[in-house]
C-alpha cells in the first residue's frame, strides 16, 4: 500500500515521455546526468516533507484528517486526468514547461518539482508518515520514497529505449491503469479522513 501509493502518485513511467520531451535537445550523457539529478532532487524533497511534515502540520494547526481529505481530493483530480489521458494539471503548467526551455539546468524545476514531487506526492508522503504508528512503519515510508526514485532515475536514464519499446500508445495505457489505482487510493484517503473527522466532531459534541 505505502510503496504503491508513492510510486503511482510520482508516476515515473508516465513521466518518462515528459522527461524525454523536455530534454530532447540534450546529449545522451547530459540526459543521463539530468536523470540522476532529477531523481535525487525529487527524493530529497519528499523525504524532507515526510520527516518534517509533522512540524508543518503543528505549525499551521492542521489535523492529519483534514490533510488526508484535501490530499485525497487532489490525488483524485490527478487520477482523473491520468485515466482520461491528460497531463496532470496539478503537476506542471504550460508556463512552467515553456520556462524550462529557457533554463540551462531543469533537473530541479520543473522536472523534480513539481513534475515528480508535486503537491499530491508531498501531501501523500506527509499523510503516510503522520499516520505511521511505529518507527519501522515510518522507515517503510522513507524506504518506499527512496526506492521509488531509484526506479525513477533508472527509467529516466532509459527513456529513449522505453519510448521505442512502448511508444506513445503503450505509455498512455500504463498511465491510465496507474490512474485507476491512484483513484482508488484517493477514495480511501477521502473516506478515512471524513469518517475520522465525523467521529471527532461526534465525540466533541458528546
Amino acid at each position: 500500500m505505502v510503496f504503491t501509493a508513492i510510486f503511482v502518485i510520482v508516476n515515473p513511467i508516465g513521466n518518462v515521455m515528459v522527461f524525454l520531451s523536455l530534454t530532447e535537445d540534450r546529449g545522451f550523457d547530459e540526459r543521463k546526468r539530468m536523470a540522476k539529478k532529477t531523481a535525487i532532487f525529487g527524493c530529497l524533497t519528499l523525504v524532507i516533507f515526510a520527516i518534517f511534515g509533522d512540524f508543518i502540520l503543528s505549525f499551521f494547526q492542521i489535523t492529519v484528517d483534514s490533510l488526508r481529505v484535501i490530499s485525497g481530493i487532489l490525488i483524485l483530480a490527478i487520477a482523473m486526468d491520468m485515466m482520461q489521458g491528460r497531463k496532470p494539471r496539478a503537476k506542471h503548467t504550460p508556463e512552467e514547461v515553456k520556462e524550462s526551455g529557457e533554463r540551462d539546468d531543469i533537473s530541479f524545476f520543473p522536472l523534480a518539482v513539481p513534475m515528480l514531487a508535486g503537491p499530491g506526492a508531498i501531501t501523500t508522503a506527509i499523510v503516510l508518515m503522520k499516520t505511521a504508528e511505529s518507527i519501522p512503519f515510518k522507515l517503510i515510508v522513507l524506504i518506499s520514497i527512496i526506492f521509488t526514485f531509484l526506479i525513477t532515475g533508472i527509467l529516466f536514464r532509459m527513456s529513449e529505449q522505453i519510448h521505442r519499446v512502448l511508444g506513445v500508445t503503450g505509455s498512455m495505457v500504463i498511465t491510465r491503469m496507474m490512474g485507476f489505482i491512484l483513484g482508488a487510493i484517493a477514495i480511501q484517503f477521502i473516506t478515512k479522513g471524513l469518517w475520522d473527522i465525523f467521529l471527532a466532531l461526534q465525540h466533541g459534541a458528546g
